[in-house]
């Protein structure tokens, strides 16, 4: 698939499956769509306030016939990569939808994420940044609220039949956690959704993050190529730096002096805690997991990579792995590589998409939006904690190194972050997504994960119900099946992508309306289950007059009237 200029969308031959054959598939080429916009409200939930602004979004109808019955796909934004018109047609989050169009004759629609956009200052929510109240716009709720809003103004802008053309929404990661939200907060307007790797349940402390890169790590099959022995020796090359570290916090300065000497740091550079959690805490080399990529071609750039130099005994002590694997990644000194790792949910760009971080890389000069979202919903930190399987250095970056941040620039102190978490559980349902109400479990919602992404830790794991199905993708990271198809790809990722394409085929198929029959599942079983009983005993009232009447029928006439005759005796005795 052609990833820059025009793009190629290819008819399937049948869901899910890839061939280069010209005779199973027909080619389209696709300009990239240019961004349109629509008039969004600055607050949903302040009737008072009538700001408005201009939200980007981006439109996919080669496939779409007006009139037709064909469904409608709407591909949710995220704070990151930031969204182009290629996001209808080559997508990082929604490319199961965008290679799915022709199949479906659908339309394609994909909505940038307020203040996300804001790298184009004319879409949005406010005209200075600078202002110390410009990001309280900002939110996972407001953001559900512009969803709606756009699916209301397209279905009359495109003459949409409602309960005709079924909304879907797609995502992964962030956008993922949107998807799944809007759908389950607005089923009135979105049928179904998919919700790619979505870590839907805040926390404030995550190690399971790091807990679970370690077990990524140990990971062989399925295209991963990692082991015990790999995660080991990241491990004990960690603790031999994290013993000196700590030491050093103890006030033995020559321990740490032995690390910059091993590392061939200048002098100092690991004397304060921030530079010591900048070098080790989230490991002395890059350790791909959450953006593993078995197909990438750049030295020690998937697990695969980093593990065949960390198991290589004949390149010496763990540590000496360490420092080839830094040599073979091209870094030298210390890098702030933990910073991006918790402040963002979006993979990094994979290593055949330069051109997204070169995106990425343009907006250092705007605030953290994501970072302020931590604070304000999410928590999300992930700390590598003594005594936990994290492979770095343990117990240098804490939960506190975290929230100090939330309170410097965001002026909300760790107890309002573990309140805000709470609300935002609380909202959308946790582990048990529920819908309008907050109470009830809501309903179509597809739910796939991979198995060496350390964020599905926090997503939903275990059907809450059959209307909430899951889907674990042995091998994969974070939501690799919805990146463009590339020749090479894992298996388990081929077979997610047929996978997801026969959920959301049933759910187009399903009533998902929260009035419909399987709403009411449990109303519906009692009633059945009285109108049985009552039924049941009619039946038994009539089989019994029956067989009285048969009964009657069967005795001979003076028997008959003996027996009337000697009731009647027996009445005028006890009188």
């Amino acid at each position: 698939m052609c990833r820059a200029g025009l793009f190629v969308a290819a008819v399937w031959a049948l869901p899910g499956s890839w061939s280069e054959s010209t005779d199973s598939l027909r080619f389209a080429s696709l300009p990239t769509a240019p961004a349109r916009y629509h008039r969004q409200q600055q607050d949903h939930f302040d009737a008072s306030n009538s700001n408005t602004w201009k939200q980007a979004y981006y439109v996919n109808d080669t496939f779409w016939q007006p009139g037709s019955d064909a469904p409608i796909f709407l591909c949710v934004g995220g704070e990151g990569p930031p969204l182009d018109g290629s996001a209808v047609v080559s997508s990082v989050h929604c490319n199961v939808a965008a290679e799915w169009l022709p199949t479906k004759d659908a339309l394609m629609f994909a909505l940038e994420h307020r203040y996300y956009g804001c790298h184009n200052l004319s879409a949005c929510p406010v005209s200075n940044l600078a202002d110390s109240k410009a990001l309280s716009f900002l939110s996972s709720r407001q953001a559900i609220e512009d969803v709606a809003s756009f699916v209301t103004a397209m279905i009359d802008r495109y003459n949409l039949r409602p309960g005709i053309n079924k909304w879907v929404t797609w995502g992964g990661s962030y956008p993922g956690m949107l998807a799944g939200w809007s759908r389950l907060k607005h089923p009135e307007l979105i049928h179904a959704s998919v919700a790619s790797s979505a870590p839907v349940y805040a926390t404030l402390d995550m190690p399971e993050y790091l807990d679970h890169m370690a077990m990524a790590y140990s990971i062989s099959d399925n295209g991963v190529g990692g082991s015990p022995a790999c995660r080991d020796a990241i491990r004990a090359g960690h603790a031999w730096i994290e013993d000196r570290l700590l030491a050093g916090l103890r006030g033995n300065v020559s321990q740490v002096q032995e690390v910059e000497k091993r590392f061939a740091l200048p002098v100092g550079s690991l004397e304060s805690l921030p530079q010591k959690i900048d070098f080790a805490a989230m490991g002395v080399a890059n350790f791909p997991a959450q953006e593993n990529d078995p197909l990438c071609e750049q030295p020690a750039c998937n697990i695969a990579k980093v593990c065949h130099i960390m198991t290589n005994r004949s390149r010496g002590d763990e540590v000496q792995r360490l420092l080839d694997l830094r040599t073979a990644q091209g870094i030298s000194g210390i890098e702030r590589r933990h910073h991006k790792a918790w402040r963002s949910l979006a993979p990094w760009p994979r290593h055949s998409q330069r051109s997204a971080k070169l995106v990425l890389d343009d907006k250092s000069a705007l605030p953290d939006f994501w970072e302020y979202q931590t604070c304000k919903e999410f928590g999300f930190y992930q700390t590598c904690e003594i005594g936990s399987a994290c492979m770095f250095v343990r117990g240098i970056m804490n939960l506190s190194y975290y929230t100090e941040r939330c309170m410097r620039l965001y002026g909300i102190s760790i107890e309002d972050v573990a309140s805000n978490i709470n609300s935002t559980n609380a909202y959308y349902g946790g582990l048990l997504p529920t819908g309008p109400d907050q109470e009830t479990l809501g309903r179509c919602v597809f739910w796939p994960n991979g198995e060496v992404d350390p964020w599905s830790t926090r997503s939903v794991l275990s059907p809450p119900s059959k209307d909430l199905p899951t889907l674990y993708v042995p091998g994969a990271s974070h939501h690799s099946w919805t990146w463009p198809s590339r020749a090479g790809d894992q298996q388990s990722v081929l077979t997610a992508r047929t996978r997801i394409r026969e959920q959301v085929d049933f759910f187009l198929k399903q009533d998902c309306s929260e009035m419909g029959p399987v709403q009411h599942h449990t109303n519906l079983v009692i009633i059945i289950l009285l109108t049985a009983v009552v039924l049941l005993m009619v039946l038994v009232g009539v089989a019994m007059y029956v067989r009285h009447r048969i009964k009657r029928a069967r005795r001979p006439p003076l028997a008959q009237a003996a027996l009337e005759n000697g009731n009647e005796a027996t009445g005028r005795q006890s009188m």
